[in-house]
Parts: C-alpha cells; sequence; structure tokens
C-alpha cells in the first residue's frame, strides 16, 4: 500500500463505551452490536480526511484453525451462539461496518508464527495469551493434557526442518474517512 508520509497521530477512542453497551439490558450484546458500536466509535473519532488502519486474521485461515484447536475444550457457548470474532477478517464484514464512514481499500499479508517446536508453541500461548492461558487453568488435569496434545499436533503440523512456522493470513485495512 501506498501511503503519502505523514506523522500518525494517535486518537484514543473511547472504548468504554462499547463494553458499557456490553453490559447493559438482560444478557450481554452480541459481539455484532458491540462490533458496530466499535465501528461507530472509530468514525467518531477520525477527523474527515484522517485515516484508520486495521489488521484482522482471516476468518478461515491458521489462526482460526488453532482457536478450532481451543474450542473443543471451551465450555459451549450460549444459545443462541454469539458472533465470532473472526467475521472482521472478511472484507465484506468489514464493508458493512465501516464503508458509510471511510473509503477503503485492503491488502493481504502474511506473518510467520515461528518456535522452535509444538511444545514450545504450547509454552509461549500456555503462559501468554490470555485465551489458552484462561482456558487451560479452567480444565482439570487429563483435559488439559488433552488439550495440549492437540495443541502441539496442531502446531507441528507447520513443522519446516528444525522448526515450526505458521503461515497467518491477514487483511491490512485502510480507511480513509469521509463526510463531514
Amino acid at each position: 500500500m501506498n501511503m503519502p508520509h505523514a506523522s500518525p497521530i494517535l486518537l484514543t477512542a473511547d472504548l468504554r463505551r462499547v463494553e458499557q453497551a456490553a453490559l447493559n439490558g438482560p444478557r450481554p450484546a452480541p459481539l455484532m452490536e458491540r462490533a458496530g458500536l466499535a465501528a461507530a466509535e472509530l468514525a467518531r473519532v477520525c477527523r474527515p480526511g484522517g485515516r484508520i488502519a486495521l489488521t484482522t486474521w482471516h476468518s478461515d485461515g491458521n489462526v482460526f484453525a488453532m482457536f478450532q484447536v481451543m474450542k473443543r475444550y471451551m465450555p459451549a457457548p450460549p444459545n443462541p451462539s454469539p458472533p465470532s470474532p473472526f467475521a472482521w477478517g472478511r472484507t465484506q464484514r468489514i464493508q458493512e461496518l465501516l464503508a458509510d464512514a471511510f473509503a477503503l481499500s485492503f491488502e493481504e499479508g502474511v506473518s510467520y508464527y515461528r518456535e522452535p517446536s509444538g511444545e514450545a508453541a504450547w509454552d509461549t500461548f500456555a503462559r501468554g495469551y490470555g485465551p489458552t492461558r484462561t482456558l487451560a487453568a479452567a480444565l482439570d488435569a487429563e483435559r488439559r493434557e488433552a488439550l495440549r496434545r492437540d495443541f502441539i499436533a496442531f502446531h507441528e503440523a507447520f513443522r519446516s526442518g528444525e522448526a515450526i512456522m505458521v503461515p497467518r493470513k491477514y487483511w491490512l485495512t485502510i480507511g480513509q474517512r469521509v463526510g463531514r
């Protein structure tokens, strides 16, 4: 993406508005409702002509696949299930959320998660990544060990020589604020 050189300006969006909206009412608001509030807050804090940049994992990529491994060990979701946060990984969904306020362009990219082994990936995620750490801590010893084995096997499927290298596709979305 070719963008003119400019000094970025950090704006603070009030995401408490999003969180508060999720807490009001008889049950938490579905994620898609919060996604709409998050999109509205991005539009609010970005002046006309200003730019936003988002990176979002592909909705069907390897990060999604890793969460599918973890999902087998999670409690059943409420009925109806909340929409997937990976919906942000579809350009169509980003357009639905942001196209009224932003002229959008998309660029696809790939980052690579590298570790010496699937075991090292487990250690990194189980110690330092909130969703994995929280899930592992909530499981009894037998299920935690099963999750560990499945998590390691998932990552070992990406072995390349002496290490694992998991390609993780993402979208870079650039939005320029339109309107008043």
